[in-house]
Order: C-alpha cells, then structure tokens, then sequence
C-alpha cells in the first residue's frame, strides 16, 4: 500500500519557513537565534531538514510539538 505523504524533510522546511512568518522572523533572525548560517536556514527551507535533532530544535524554538511540522500527523 502507497502511501501519499509528502516528502517530511520538504514538508518540515515549508513548515519553518511558516512558523517563521508567523512570528515575524526574518531567516537571519533565525539563524542568529538557532546559531547557524543563514545559509543553512534556507537549504532547510527550501531543500528540507533531514536532520530530526534539528527538528526537535526548532519546534521546541517555537514551543510547539515535533510532529507538529511532519506531514503525517493531522
């Protein structure tokens, strides 16, 4: 059985770039605030996150659940 889920790397960096402009966040904020290049904030934007730490990191950033930024849960 094919299951029809985004691809969760894409699906968590589109869910940053989200979470972002809703709390008015530029990329460099973010990356200031996450101690990483800005460069890296927008490889997961727009390439994903494949790193489930990193993940972890940025919901918890957010104060909101992992999952939360993974196409499976609904």
């Amino acid at each position: 059985m094919k299951h029809n889920y985004p691809d969760p790397g894409l699906y968590a960096g589109k869910q940053l770039q989200l979470l972002m402009r809703k709390n008015h966040r530029t990329q460099e904020d973010f990356a200031e605030d996450l101690n990483v290049d800005v460069r890296t904030v927008r490889r997961w934007i727009h390439e994903g996150i494949s790193d489930i730490h990193r993940i972890f990191e940025i919901a918890d950033f957010f104060g909101i659940y992992a999952q939360q930024m993974l196409p499976f849960t609904r």
